[in-house]
């Protein structure tokens, strides 16, 4: 269960990093109709749920196929083979490659927008507005483009460590090659670092955006800000009607203290003896 809750996470990250490159794409084309693709409303409602029900559906197979033996979890006969072609393929070579591909493309079709602003001037009347819109969109562009960069670089070398690692396993395993215990502990060592990347990478993101990103950081700020302000406004309130409630009981014990207590007085009879 462990094995299988963990690739399905790993899957779901990967995947929605290539639909994050899908996704500047398409922003980022000349096509009005690929421009549409690029909504919250599509990604929230087809394409988040859509991935993460493939990626809980693919992985079944290790609930079914895997099991213990010695303290260990193995793969017995041909479903150890279909588990490598499985982390080979949808693991190890299809996200690093739709990544390259798409991102490849937005900074083909960014570089283009970026010419034809160049070649289709705005007229003189707006110019200056024109070219302080100009700079920030391309300030703006060339965020996307380290953004984008440095993420699918450290997504696919902290990757295809794991691939590599994989093949070579496989192909050892399969050849029959006798490893002495030198080497088996060396490729134990090299499978721990390879299984440490593929912990660490999904996680890297925000600190890569953080680095990379002047205009990621002024966002973080704004959002830190703001949550700040709100916590901070709920906590003026929460102590003013704490306050002002101590405040009215005490006035209402005040009044009750000092209000006067009248003692009834016996009645004397005016009535004299003859």
């Amino acid at each position: 269960i462990r094995s299988y809750m963990f690739n399905a996470s790993q899957q779901i990250s990967r995947y929605l990093i290539v639909s994050a490159c899908i996704d500047r794409f398409a922003l980022c084309s000349t096509n009005a109709t690929l421009r549409q693709f690029s909504r919250v409303q599509v990604a929230r409602r087809c394409v988040i749920p859509f991935i993460i029900i493939i990626w809980h559906v693919f992985p079944i197979y290790m609930l079914v196929f895997n099991s213990a033996v010695n303290t260990s979890c193995v793969y017995p006969g041909v479903s150890a083979l279909v588990n490598s072609i499985y982390g080979m393929s949808l693991v190890g070579f299809l996200p690093p490659t739709l990544m390259l591909i798409f991102s490849t493309l937005t900074i083909r079709n960014l570089t283009s927008r970026q010419d034809r602003r160049h070649v289709h001037p705005l007229p003189i009347v707006n110019i200056n507005v024109s070219t302080d819109r100009d700079r920030k969109q391309q300030k703006k562009d060339q965020q996307v483009f380290a953004m984008l960069i440095v993420q699918v670089i450290v997504y696919v070398i902290t990757t295809s460590m794991g691939s590599i690692n994989l093949v070579y396993s496989v192909a050892t395993a399969y050849m029959g090659i006798e490893k002495s215990i030198e080497r088996k502990a060396i490729e134990s060592f090299i499978s721990s670092v390879t299984g440490i990347l593929n912990y660490t990478s999904p996680s890297l993101s925000f600190y890569l955006f953080l680095l990379v990103s002047s205009l990621y950081r002024k966002e973080m700020k704004l959002v830190i800000r703001q949550v700040c302000t709100r916590c901070g406004l709920r906590w003026i309130v929460n102590n003013n009607s704490v306050g002002n409630s101590r405040a009215t009981h005490h006035s209402r014990l005040g009044e009750f203290t000092r209000q006067p207590t009248v003692i009834p007085l016996p009645v004397i009879s005016t009535h004299t003896r003859d």
